[in-house]
């Protein structure tokens, strides 16, 4: 029996090789709460989109980051040829956003027919190779129910607003246990109302109001104070340079953006003490309004926000807000 094994990154792969899986192992590689998710009606429109918006996100080489994602939906198109597919992700955002969208392409494909989802209520790293494949044992066998609701929730998902999201994060989501959490944390990387700062960037001035911080340590103090840690160095670097290197910046400290291509550039970033500037402590004690003060140029899934009006998601109350 040849068995297809997807899952969410370089890591989880190299340790599952090692924990001696015989299955051809394959990692998503794409941070999906990051930038658009086109409405598209096949899997290679939709990566042309995402290679674009992560190469130019976190300036990688567009060649690479295409050739990469056409690569991995080749094997997809040859699902037939895997007699079992097993689907192993964690109960986080960046995977359960991947989880959705590989059932909506098995659902557009017809097939539910030896297709298992592995999933984690924490992660894969902390595992060692003796002790990961555990999780098999509560494998689940994807049924027709769970592939139209993968679907429905995937085109919510791309749809032009968040409204429908933010209805579907209500209630428990039949078959998959931890999507709801990540859809309702993803809700909160919506502008909060009065100060039209997300949750990440928030939490990110917050520690900044109590003392000088490198990009380094609140990175390390973000993924602890999460639920499910979901974003990695480079989109929260770029949640940073965001606030750093606006018409009215909120952050001083950086020379420049940050960069993993220069070693240099990137020493210095992640070292350098970043303090609020007045602009900031206004804004983060809502004297001022930060999509007000320097607009918003964002995706949150199939949402475009852009200009000076954006959806805003109240954390307190759970309520979405309309731009007005």
């Amino acid at each position: 029996m040849t068995t297809l094994l997807i899952t969410d990154g370089d890591q989880t792969v190299d340790l599952l090789t090692a924990a001696g899986s015989r299955a051809i192992i394959m990692p998503w590689r794409d941070a999906l709460h990051d930038g658009p998710i086109p409405p598209l009606d096949t899997l290679e429109a939709v990566s042309a989109v995402r290679a674009e918006h992560l190469a130019e996100a976190f300036n990688f080489d567009p060649e690479t980051v295409a050739a990469t994602f056409a690569e991995r939906d080749a094997v997809m198109r040859r699902h037939a040829e895997f007699d079992r597919v097993e689907l192993w992700f964690e109960h986080d955002l960046y995977d359960q956003l991947q989880l959705l969208q590989i059932l909506d392409f098995f659902a557009k494909e017809g097939r539910t027919q030896g297709i298992v989802i592995v999933q984690a209520d924490s992660f894969f790293a902390m595992e060692r190779p003796d002790t990961v494949m555990r999780f098999a044992i509560d494998g689940v066998r994807v049924n027709q129910a769970m592939l139209d609701m993968a679907a429905t929730v995937w085109s919510e998902l791309t749809a032009p607003t968040p409204e429908l999201i933010a209805k579907r994060a209500l209630r428990p989501i039949k078959g998959f246990p931890f999507l709801r959490q990540a859809l309702a944390r993803f809700l909160e990387e919506l502008p909060q109302p009065k100060t039209g700062l997300n949750r990440t960037e928030m939490r990110l001035l917050d520690s900044l109001g109590l003392e000088d911080m490198s990009a380094a340590a609140l990175f390390h103090q973000a993924r602890t104070a999460e639920e499910a840690a979901f974003m990695g160095t480079w989109p929260f670097y770029a949640v940073i340079d965001s606030l750093a290197f606006c018409d009215f910046p909120l952050i001083e400290g950086l020379h420049a953006p940050y960069s993993h291509a220069d070693s240099e550039i990137h020493a210095e970033y992640v070292t350098a003490p970043l303090r609020l500037t007045l602009v900031g402590e206004d804004i983060l004690s809502g004297e001022q309004d930060h999509i007000s003060t320097n607009g918003i140029r964002r995706w949150w899934g199939g949402t475009e926000m852009s200009g000076f009006s954006a959806w805003r998601f109240n954390r307190d109350t759970r309520e979405l807000l309309a731009p007005c």
